[in-house]
């Protein structure tokens, strides 16, 4: 006997072992989504981007305060809000906005040559995971729709942080264009890990 599962034509013997190769092919996120450290973790990067926020408001930068502020406030709503995001997810969206926020603080971005690439591979990655697991949950597409909505929704948002960073005066083309290939490729990786 036949059936038809995911437009695919599998005889009953078949059905075992393509059982055992989804299971085993599970990312690894979701078994690590489960545990609380991950929670605790979150919060020790919330409470190092409160001890940034004080750093640079008593040096009296008034644009990292402005820049930490808007980190801090987004790393409490993930924390406080998003219930139904897992703890793994809530501290890689925590990290993303330490990394930022600490390459502001401490002039990574500028000393540091590779600083702004890693940031922007990384947050691609940690804000797509965390978005398509959140989408993945209401819909269950198959992996390959959702690595391609969640590298169409990087590509926008990367570009929607280009058109920002240019309103503030911060706009270098080679940098843009480099940081909006880096910002999709982390979004690409970030689908197929919230899978």
């Amino acid at each position: 006997a036949t059936r038809r599962r995911d437009g695919l034509r599998q005889t009953d013997a078949q059905l075992p072992v393509l059982r055992a190769t989804v299971r085993t092919m599970r990312p690894i996120s979701q078994a690590l989504t489960r545990t609380h450290p991950w929670h605790a973790l979150a919060w020790a990067g919330v409470f190092l981007m409160a001890a940034l926020l004080v750093r640079v408001w008593q040096a009296q930068r008034p644009e990292l305060v402005l820049a930490m502020s808007i980190f801090l406030a987004c790393s409490l709503a993930i924390q406080l809000l998003l219930k139904q995001l897992p703890s793994l997810f809530a501290f890689m969206l925590v990290v993303a906005a330490l990394l930022s926020g600490a390459g502001g603080v401490f002039d990574w971005f500028e000393s540091l040559r590779w600083y702004d690439e890693a940031v922007h591979a990384y947050t691609g990655f940690a804000g797509m995971a965390a978005i398509g697991y959140l989408y993945a949950r209401k819909r269950t597409p198959p992996l390959s729709r959702l690595v391609w909505w969640c590298t169409g929704m990087g590509l926008v948002l990367g570009i929607g942080w280009e058109v920002i960073e240019g309103l503030v005066g911060d706009l270098e083309a080679v940098d843009t264009a480099s940081d909006i290939v880096l910002d999709t490729l982390g979004a690409a990786l970030g689908g197929a890990f919230a899978w």
